[in-house]
């Protein structure tokens, strides 16, 4: 039975400033399919816009808030929260508060692929979303952008 301990896992610099990452669960553990990864926000971070093209996500607040953009939805997320991201949808959080935040997220399958994207006129005013522009979706593109 694969049991892995937090304390033997190694953290890793996150995709952004004021990310930081562990994997907690994939093949090198012994999963068929699944991959976990743990992620800390610090304060007045975030995770940049993606789209996962191809499988959901799960993502699960363990400690800290956000505020999670969903498609063209805005919200604020704590601890036991959980936002399901449909295959498709973009998804990004920003840590505008005094503490850090953690989250788990938790794909169906190893291989994450993962492409980053913005929304016109919907960034959060933090100087690193600074004259960002782009497609909510793969879909959103004019034909001869696809």
């Amino acid at each position: 039975m694969p049991i892995t301990t937090k304390q033997n896992l190694s953290k890793q610099t996150g995709a952004a400033p004021g990310l930081t990452s562990c994997v907690l669960v994939d093949a090198d553990q012994g999963s068929q399919s699944l991959h976990i990864e743990e992620v800390t926000v610090a304060p007045e971070a975030r995770i940049p816009r993606c789209v996962n093209p191809r499988i959901e996500v799960a993502i699960i607040v363990q400690e800290g808030t956000l505020d999670v953009t969903l498609g063209r939805e805005r919200t604020t997320v704590g601890p036991g929260d959980t936002v399901l991201v449909p295959a498709g949808t973009s998804h990004g959080f920003l840590n505008r508060y005094d503490k850090p935040a953690r989250v788990l997220f938790v794909f169906p399958e190893h291989q994450v692929e993962q492409v980053l994207v913005s929304v016109p006129g919907a960034t959060s005013g933090f100087l690193s979303e600074q004259g960002l522009s782009g497609y909510v979706s793969p879909e959103d593109r004019p034909l001869e952008h696809r």
